[in-house]
């Protein structure tokens, strides 16, 4: 019987941690990682914090040193990505024309920037790749000003970051409130307290009309809903993602296994522990232990970890002071099924045991 081929599509962090997973595992079939981007698998985490302030470089943001792959008899297929799957025919075919034949494949396509209907002049970002924080850390110098339009943790991330290279920083939000949506209005004004207590103009229950360029096609303003019209050199676009799913199949097949963000909820522990599942699940091995979720954030000298998955409705309790806080989303019998912790890294550690013990099943 011929050693089983397995091809991964996408070589972010669920695609390398199925690869390493498989040889982990005792894998000794091929194993071929294919991505789109030219660089061996990295950390994005970095890509709104210390890259962009420039005090990491790229080499440091390399998940593996260069020879782990080569080393592990993984063949990586950079800089190019994988145009169609034929589920039925198990073969994937990549952009340079290339026809890759598989026993099982992860779909680990992960997401991408969700764009605004506008027209975007030079000088508007996204970020999301490390050739979009290259792109973006050039124009952020000291005395520009800077629009970022969505409050979520990436747009916050990059307002920190912009803030000590000495840029001003306008963050414009539609929503009541930033990351209402994960944390409740109420706390997301607490933070929205914090950024502006870091000098950020922070526009609340405020859209974006349009970009307008100046003669040359460079952003210089940016229209809102309620009329303002901000000067500004830069801006970055925040405001969501979407799943990459146009490679799964119409239905699910046993010898495709989606993993990662293209089906989680696109932040980087759940990535890591999908992969390696899907993984498993290929060697017909049984699941690792649940885990709760869980996502940080380094913004304006806060590390914020949210624990568990708190629900935006949820009664709370919150305690604290600006520098170090919890908040505490409480269940229907009061106990804590969620937190977001400021500054406090030892209470994250010792909630997320809790967690995910009470998540285990009872022995019998």
């Amino acid at each position: 019987m011929r050693p089983w081929t397995v091809v991964i599509v996408g070589a972010g962090l669920a695609g390398a941690r199925a690869a390493e997973t498989l040889r982990a595992e005792g894998f000794d079939g091929r194993v071929v990682l294919v991505g789109d981007e030219p660089v061996a698998p990295y950390e994005r985490p970095a890509l709104s914090k210390e890259f962009l302030a420039g005090t990491r470089d790229e080499e440091s943001l390399l998940l593996r040193k260069p020879g782990f792959w080569d080393g592990r008899g993984i063949e990586l297929r950079l800089g190019q990505r994988v145009v169609s799957v034929d589920p039925t025919a198990r073969r994937a075919y990549t952009s340079r024309g290339e026809a890759l034949d598989f026993d099982h494949v992860v779909v680990a396509t992960g997401v991408r920037p969700r764009r605004l209907p506008l027209e975007r002049p030079e000088g508007v970002h996204e970020l999301r790749t490390l050739a979009d924080s290259r792109s973006l850390r050039e124009e952020l110098v000291p005395g520009a000003r800077l629009v970022v339009v969505g409050g979520g943790f990436v747009g916050a991330e990059v307002a920190s970051t912009a803030r000590t290279l000495g840029l001003a920083v306008t963050v414009v939000e539609a929503a009541p409130a930033p990351v209402a949506r994960v944390l409740g209005n109420a706390v997301g004004r607490l933070l929205a307290d914090r950024w502006r207590a870091h000098g950020v103009d922070v526009r609340l229950h405020t859209g974006v009309v349009s970009f307008r360029a100046d003669a040359s096609g460079r952003i210089a303003s940016v229209l809102l809903t309620d009329g303002a019209d901000l000067r500004t050199d830069v801006v970055l676009v925040g405001v969501g993602v979407e799943a990459a799913l146009e490679l799964l199949p119409d239905r699910p097949a046993a010898h495709v296994h989606p993993a990662g963000d293209v089906v989680g909820p696109g932040h980087w522990t759940a990535a890591a522990l999908d992969g390696a599942a899907a993984a498993r699940r290929i060697l017909g091995l049984a699941p690792a232990p649940p885990a709760p979720h869980y996502v940080w954030s380094d913004q304006f000298g806060l590390r914020l970890q949210v624990v568990g998955s708190p629900e935006p409705d949820d009664p709370f309790v919150l305690e604290g002071d600006a520098d170090s806080f919890s908040v505490r989303y409480l269940d229907a019998k009061g106990a804590t099924r969620a937190a977001l912790l400021a500054n406090r890294p030892a209470e994250a550690a010792g909630l997320r045991r809790r967690l995910a013990e009470e998540k285990l099943p009872c022995a019998a």
